[in-house]
């Protein structure tokens, strides 16, 4: 007995002892979690290739020595895609190095292996800090990171942006309990948050905004008794701008310099992708049953029975206010998954962009991991009592990796596999919906019949020595007057083109491919440049990081001497 009351007080009062004891069960969680469901490249989902590309184009860079500055030049069958600009590749880097020792797939194994260990810890970090118990951070930390609806980002969608957002939304939360009750001088964890977050999934990143505003909103009274906390708020939001440079500005530089397509994409609007009566049902109760032909978004039937436990608890507290404010929260976002909610009506139809309200199921996730974890706590006093709770729960978290990893495969088998089973017309080449391809290109059987083709629009031009070389597109031409080239490649802003070593202001063509007007004989050459916007935001965005990092060490520094001196 004496041995199990000292490990008892160990687990009361050590939090290392406590974090390291989470960590061994997040750990041996997320080994199960890849024994279980393999590698994704056997059962890939539907957007999987597509960030794969993205990563392999990044490695071959880095490779070549044109990071920071490149285009993705294989793809759509060497039209070539600017996916750097639209999708951020900053939290790529670390793990692309490591693809330059082993090889693409599995270096992207290890990312998603990394992700979910970092999306664990950060949750737990928040939760802690928030609400001071080791119980309530480690369960709805893990909770929240073997969802159902992560397994789901992970496995079926292969939607690496809202894997990533997993990670980092917990730190946007715990910056926000800073900035509005805890310490507001840590300003700068929000502004963190939100730079990962917006390096991860710009969709998520809005929607976390909006439920960021929300709640400042709610607790609007405690930033206005204290406006220092709005002020810190402030700078964190110029911060953020400042460390996401790389990303923001080259991102407004392209909409501003052409249409694309997703901005004529009517096929994936909240208004038509909101989820029918029976779907809806199906996303609360699932997570331990599937329907087998249909394809449920969820968050799993644990989070949505663990909220009812609130009506068993009578006491109250902040803390439980705050909870319960979360779970609100979640409940109307629940709601704006469903068929009832307007999205086809003002002002939803601002948000069009989110394509898919079931993108909300990442807050719910949050709200309702962290609520039944608090519930759970407040309803077992004893710490004995807790274990055995903890210990349910991880065999049901286990339970779910394993009936989710069962109705995926099936799934991947019966529909997923046939979509992304090889790059064909059908899902752009692995570009799958290609909103990022110049509007005026008109489909991907458009690039498969055109071909690696370069066409003379006057007729008088001959095209001699074409070829490619790492991205750079190299032809001879002879011609006996003005004439316009049409290349195979979309058309972006960015690329460099030359006659006989002289710079031609090319335009965009009819089809969204790049054209040059040529008035004479001679070698052209064209490869992605990047632009002025492009290379000075990078070295703000690496500058800004710089600055963050000295102030935060200063800042502790001045800390722990104040705290000396007193």
């Amino acid at each position: 007995m004496m041995i199990l009351d000292k490990i008892q007080l160990l687990l009361l009062t050590n939090k290392k002892v406590q974090f390291l004891l989470f960590f061994l069960v997040l750990a041996l969680l997320s080994l199960f979690m890849v024994l279980v469901y393999g590698p994704s490249c056997n059962y890939p989902g539907y957007d999987y290739y597509f960030h794969l590309k993205r990563f392999e184009a990044l490695i071959t860079a880095i490779k070549e020595g044109s990071f920071p500055i490149y285009i993705d030049y294989e793809a759509a069958l060497g039209y070539g895609y600017l996916s750097k600009i639209f999708y951020s590749d900053i939290i790529f880097i670390p793990f692309a190095l490591l693809g330059l020792l082993i090889d693409a797939p599995s270096a992207f194994e290890v990312m998603l292996f990394v992700m979910t260990i970092l999306c664990g810890i950060f949750m737990y970090v928040a939760v802690r800090k928030i609400y001071d118990s080791p119980f309530v951070a480690s369960l709805s930390s893990l909770l929240y990171t073997f969802s159902v609806y992560r397994l789901f980002d992970i496995y079926n969608r292969g939607a690496l942006g809202e894997v990533f957002a997993f990670t980092f939304l917990p730190i946007v939360f715990l910056g926000l309990y800073h900035i509005i009750k805890g310490d507001y001088k840590k300003w700068y964890i929000i502004a963190i948050g939100f730079s990962l977050l917006i390096f991860s999934h710009v969709i998520s990143t809005v929607l976390a905004f909006i439920t960021v505003v929300i709640i400042l909103l709610i607790y609007s009274r405690t930033l206005l008794s204290e406006p220092k906390r709005f002020y810190y708020l402030v700078i964190a939001g110029v911060v953020t701008i400042a460390i996401t440079s790389t990303y923001i500005f080259p991102l407004f530089e392209q909409i501003q310099s052409n249409a694309f397509r997703y901005e004529d994409n009517d096929w994936a609007l909240p208004s038509r992708t909101k989820q029918p009566l029976e779907y809806w049902l199906w996303s609360i109760i699932s997570g331990f049953f599937y329907p087998k032909h249909i394809m449920i978004k969820s968050y799993g039937v644990i989070l949505s029975i663990g909220i009812l436990l609130r009506f068993f608890i009578k006491e109250k507290s902040s803390k439980l206010k705050s909870i319960d404010l979360g779970v609100i929260i979640g409940i109307g976002y629940l709601i704006a998954t469903s068929s009832i909610f307007p999205w086809g009506r003002f002002p939803f139809t601002l948000l069009s962009f989110i394509q898919y309200p079931t993108r909300l199921f990442l807050f719910i996730t949050f709200f309702f991991s962290v609520a039944v974890a608090y519930y759970l706590f407040v309803l077992f006093k004893k710490q004995r009592s807790r274990i055995i709770v903890f210990s349910v729960f991880i065999v049901l978290i286990g339970l779910t990796i394993c009936m989710h990893n069962d109705q995926y495969k099936y799934m991947h088998t019966t529909y997923i596999g046939e979509s992304n089973e090889k790059p064909t017309p059908g899902n752009f080449f692995y570009l799958n919906g290609a909103e990022y391809v110049p509007e005026k290109a008109s489909s991907a059987y458009f690039v498969l019949e055109r071909g690696d083709s370069i066409r003379s629009l006057m007729g008088v031009s001959e095209i001699i020595d074409y070829k490619r070389e790492k991205g750079v597109l190299m032809l001879n031409v002879a011609t006996s007057s003005s004439d316009s080239l049409e290349l195979p490649l979309f058309y972006y802003k960015g690329y460099s083109a030359t006659l006989n070593d002289e710079n031609i202001a090319y335009t965009q063509s009819e089809y969204g491919l790049m054209q040059l007007p040529i008035d004479k004989s001679g070698e052209v050459k064209v490869f992605y440049k990047g632009t002025t916007i492009q290379k000075i935001s990078f070295f703000i965005t690496i500058i800004s990081i710089f600055v963050l990092c000295f102030y935060i060490v200063n800042q502790r520094r001045r800390n722990k001497q104040f705290k000396s001196i007193h």
